[in-house]
């Protein structure tokens, strides 16, 4: 199976950013690097430095002081430094299983015409207390309509990046949707790994959330989106709102 850099980009959210720290740690796949991108902001406290530490795995730490440079910039910088043959993703405030990169990378080992796998996806609102679950194979009609793929949910090998591109910087949301789009539409295959393994948290303070001072911003990123790629108008949704327009029932894959 192929070894795998984990993509961390932070900033700002320390007891987040342990949390992910534990799901880093807790991976069973056997070659693994953490690649942890401090995007501006407050340095790491100790507790995170304790916890790189104890890693039993190579962790590389880039950091920059503010302004913050943005995710597409900050996952960029860490592909730009890993080591590996494939990349995983995983935000600050998201989660994965023990054997999240362990099946994606089976996936990929399974499958050699996949150049991007994902896994199925838990949706956690936190102010709610409540869940739902995203879990759609594959199909570009419905994903130019609603990006039902959170970064923390895929991995891509290396040769991706040189075929179609990094992500762009332009886009300072939706920068993943737009990347994957990419490769959609230039002949690339994004494959589905069912089982939910990736957990993404909607709460205040994440980019889940279209708070109103994004909201414009999003908009703009998506009409840009939609301009590039010849896709029809999108409207701003959270991933609950996907779950809940994809997925009614959690455990099928059809609405």
């Amino acid at each position: 199976m192929p070894s795998v850099s984990i993509v961390l980009p932070t900033r700002d959210r320390p007891e987040r950013l342990h949390l992910a720290l534990e799901a880093v740690a807790r991976q069973t796949h056997p070659e693994l690097e953490l690649i942890l991108v401090r995007d501006g902001g407050a340095p790491l406290d100790e507790a995170a430095r304790e916890a790189i530490a104890r890693l039993d795995f190579p962790t590389t730490l880039l950091e920059h002081d503010d302004p913050p440079e943005g995710p597409a910039r900050s996952r960029n910088r860490g592909i730009e430094t890993a080591r590996a043959e494939a990349f995983a993703f995983l935000d600050d405030d998201d989660d994965w299983t023990a054997d999240h990169i362990a099946r994606l990378a089976a996936a990929l080992d399974r499958e050699p015409r996949a150049d991007v796998v994902y896994s199925d996806v838990r949706v956690v609102n936190e102010e709610e207390g409540a869940e739902r679950r995203i879990a759609r194979d594959f199909d570009f009609a419905v994903f130019s309509r609603d990006g039902f793929i959170p970064p923390s949910a895929m991995a891509a090998r290396r040769p991706v990046f040189e075929r179609f591109g990094p992500f762009d910087p332009e886009f300072a949301a939706s920068e993943d949707w737009e990347w994957l789009v990419r490769i959609a539409k230039g002949g690339g295959v994004i494959a589905r790994v069912p089982g939910a393994t990736a957990t993404v948290r909607i709460h205040g303070g994440g980019a889940s959330r279209i708070s109103p001072d994004r909201l414009a911003e999003r908009r703009r990123c998506l009409a840009l989106l939609s301009e590039r790629h010849g896709l029809p108008p999108i409207e701003p949704k959270t991933f609950w709102e996907v779950a809940e327009a994809l997925c009614r029932d959690p455990n099928a894959t059809t609405p």
